[in-house]
């Protein structure tokens, strides 16, 4: 598959997408993330990621250019060889714990159903606070954040 095919026949998601974009030279300023151009948000977000670099391995190492065009990256970036490694880990222990869920469906036990813990959701949570604050956002609260506006900012026009 090429790049140019991966955008219409591959695995897309916001955060791939992101990467995409920047690789093949469509964003190339520097810039906030909106809802067109984000990080990914949980392994499987992330999936979609490590997947695109699998299909283009010599864009490994251009990462730090989604970076320098989208600060909000910066941690995920420096993080990318632990969270990839993380992520091989994850789709085993996925699988493991669909082979549990479907024995519990099968066989009906008296116990409680089985959960799924990843590592990887946890770590990538604990990149989220420090990529919202590059990203240009202020936390209210845990899990409430804004984007200052130009009077908080001391911009006049």
């Amino acid at each position: 598959m090429k790049p140019e095919q991966w955008i219409i026949e591959g695995e897309v998601g916001t955060s791939s997408r992101t990467i995409w974009a920047v690789m093949m030279g469509i964003v190339t300023e520097p810039q906030q993330c909106d809802w067109n151009y984000d990080t990914p948000s949980d392994p499987d977000d992330m999936s979609r990621c490590v997947k695109l670099i699998i299909l283009f391995p010599e864009w490994r190492p251009r990462l730090n250019e989604v970076a320098q065009i989208f600060p909000k990256w910066t941690p995920y970036i420096r993080e990318w060889n632990k969270l990839e490694k993380m992520y091989f880990q994850w789709v085993v222990n996925l699988d493991e714990y669909h082979n549990k869920l479907h024995e519990y469906f099968v066989n009906k036990p008296h116990t409680k159903r089985p959960r799924f813990h990843s590592e990887m959701y946890d770590i990538m949570q604990t990149l989220y606070k420090e990529a919202m604050i590059l990203d240009g956002w202020i936390e209210d609260s845990p899990s409430a954040w804004h984007r200052p506006n130009e009077s908080e900012i001391g911009v006049t026009k």
